[in-house]
């Protein structure tokens, strides 16, 4: 399995775009698709059948406003092969008014049938080798972390928010665990990092990459003498654009 960083920002940060991941195994994953995402997968790669799946971790923009950009380049480009598209039903519903919002008419005139696969913290979705489970977050809507097996391997991505008893689950003995990692200060909201790389320990995460920082504080001077001063036994990377992992 390979985890491609294509963005490693929160929403509104101008230099490491909106926070998404290409999952690769026999097909390719995308982890969701803010307003700004459409520019990371084209630049690297602009395959209209580079993608097989979409997995959508909740309705904000910055997760999911990127959809008519990407799906109607694929349609202008010729694709032809289905295309998967994995949310909670609610997020499903709004994501097919927004590609009629962006461009009008525009999801009937796609050459490419696409399927809705609802999620929720009960279900298992087999997708083609992929085996996926899925639990909440604390967070200002509904979210779904995901947790993605296959051929041994375990990845899992938080979405946004913070973690709960059930995504403390989802996460245990991970390779790999990308997380958002908001700021240093606990949020009602949000995930702190002293807080998560605790979690990604007592859990057993092998692999704990922290994504979608205030860019404020990742901006700091001080930054990365505070993330050293959290000691762990927990491997923590902080994740910049293109960033691979393999696994």
């Amino acid at each position: 399995m390979r985890i491609t960083l294509l963005g490693a920002g929160e929403a509104f940060d101008e230099t490491l775009g909106n926070t998404s991941a290409l999952v690769r195994d026999e097909s390719t994953v995308l982890l969701d698709c803010g307003y700004a995402a459409p520019f990371q997968v084209w630049r690297h790669d602009g395959s209209p059948d580079l993608i097989d799946a979409i997995y959508i971790s909740h309705a904000h923009a910055d997760h999911y406003f990127g959809l008519p950009a990407l799906l109607t380049r694929m349609w202008e480009s010729g694709r032809k092969k289905p295309l998967a598209l994995i949310s909670q039903k609610p997020a499903l519903e709004q994501i097919s008014q927004l590609l009629d919002l962006g461009y009008a008419g525009i999801s009937k005139r796609f050459e490419f049938p696409i399927e809705n696969i609802a999620a929720t913290p009960e279900s298992v979705v087999t997708y083609r080798k992929f085996r996926m489970r899925f639990a909440p977050t604390i967070h200002s809507v509904t979210n779904l972390a995901v947790r993605m097996e296959a051929q041994g391997n375990t990845f899992c991505y938080s979405g946004d928010g913070m973690f709960t008893d059930e995504s403390r689950a989802l996460f245990g003995g991970a390779d790999l665990l990308l997380h958002e990692a908001f700021s240093f200060e606990e949020s009602a909201v949000h995930a702190d990092i002293p807080r998560l790389i605790e979690m990604a320990e007592q859990v057993q995460v092998k692999h704990l990459v922290l994504t979608h920082v205030q860019r404020g504080v990742r901006r700091s001077s001080l930054f990365v003498r505070r993330c050293a001063d959290l000691k762990s036994n927990v491997r923590v990377t902080l994740g910049t654009p293109g960033a691979v992992f393999d696994l």
